[in-house]
């Protein structure tokens, strides 16, 4: 619907007609005093809608892509592995890639930390990369073993977080700062989790606050999640894939 400066200025009508007269879209914006665009707009067939689309999508972004944008179809994640010493960059420097700065080092408050001071809190006794030993439960600190009674030896370790155990290698698992601060590069802030674990702790500044959200999630979840399991539109799967 048009305003009341808009049929009084007779824009719309001035540029239909000096363009059935011939005129260009120059020699029209120069006599009416407008951009190009806004010709385009009244002349273009669908421009009017192309504009109105875009509006929509920047003033109701997520409205938008959840009613008409598609998701993009992600590739699925292909397993690797990296080195131990690696991964511990991203802890040990608070932050990933390859280059480290001068200003990085500054900021952290432990600049004497070495990567294998934190692998150690994990596999006691390890100096090199190669080296085989066993790994300690992350919470306790003693010798971990599977369920069968087996030792766990490096690379394996029990996740903090899902207490399942794993290749601290793979490219599902993370370094994580215990205390969300990635400055803290202390010894003791060092573990490592599984990376869909680490996704939800991200935000969370301590594993307190962890805590009390899932348990208000799990609150909420077992309030309203439907009874009959059968139902397969609204069966609920909890399974890591």
């Amino acid at each position: 619907m048009r305003n009341n400066t808009s049929i009084a200025r007779q824009l719309k009508e001035n540029i239909f007609k000096l363009r059935g007269e011939g005129l260009s879209y120059r020699k029209i914006a120069g006599q009416l005093e407008c951009s190009k665009g806004t010709i385009n707009y009244h002349l273009t067939e669908g421009a009017a809608d192309k504009v109105k689309s875009r509006l929509g999508r920047i003033e109701w972004r997520k409205l938008w892509r959840f009613c008409y944008e598609n998701g993009k179809n992600k590739a699925k994640k292909i397993y690797g592995e990296t080195l131990l010493r690696k991964k511990g960059r991203a802890f040990l420097y608070g932050r990933q890639g390859k280059r480290i700065t001068r200003k990085d080092r500054m900021g952290l408050k432990h600049k004497t930390t070495k990567i294998f001071q934190c692998l150690e809190r994990i596999w006691p006794g390890i100096k090199k990369e190669k080296e085989v030993f066993q790994a300690v439960n992350q919470w306790t600190g003693k010798p971990d073993f599977y369920d069968d009674g087996k030792p766990i030896m490096t690379p394996n370790v029990r996740c903090k977080l899902t207490d399942e155990v794993v290749n601290a290698k793979g490219n599902t698992v993370q370094v994580d700062h215990i205390d969300g601060d990635r400055t803290n590069n202390s010894i003791d802030n060092f573990s490592f989790v599984k990376d869909w674990a680490n996704h939800m702790k991200s935000n969370a500044k301590n594993y307190d606050i962890l805590e009390e959200r899932l348990e208000t999630m799990l609150k909420t979840l077992r309030k309203y999640k439907p009874k009959d399991r059968l139902n397969n539109n609204y069966k609920i799967d909890y399974t890591d894939e």
